[in-house]
């Protein structure tokens, strides 16, 4: 995933995360992700896995394929 893929991604989690009502702890605690991870992910600068798409996708309510929709 470029750069820009991960920031808009980043983004997308963040804003879902918070329409939710999702505190940045219990969306770690539910995903198994570290806080500083999140922090990587929502600022754009984390380097994404499968494995961890698969635990964030459900968490915000989503699938995969919902979550990475319009992204390239």
């Amino acid at each position: 995933m470029d750069e820009r893929a991960e920031q808009i991604l980043g983004r997308r989690v963040e804003e879902t995360r918070r329409d939710l009502g999702i505190s940045k702890v219990d969306f770690c605690v539910a995903t198994g992700i570290s806080r500083p991870y999140l922090d990587r992910i929502e600022g754009g600068t984390a380097n994404f896995t499968l494995k961890v798409l698969f635990k964030i996708a459900p968490a915000l309510g989503m699938t995969v394929s919902e979550l990475l929709e319009g992204i390239e």
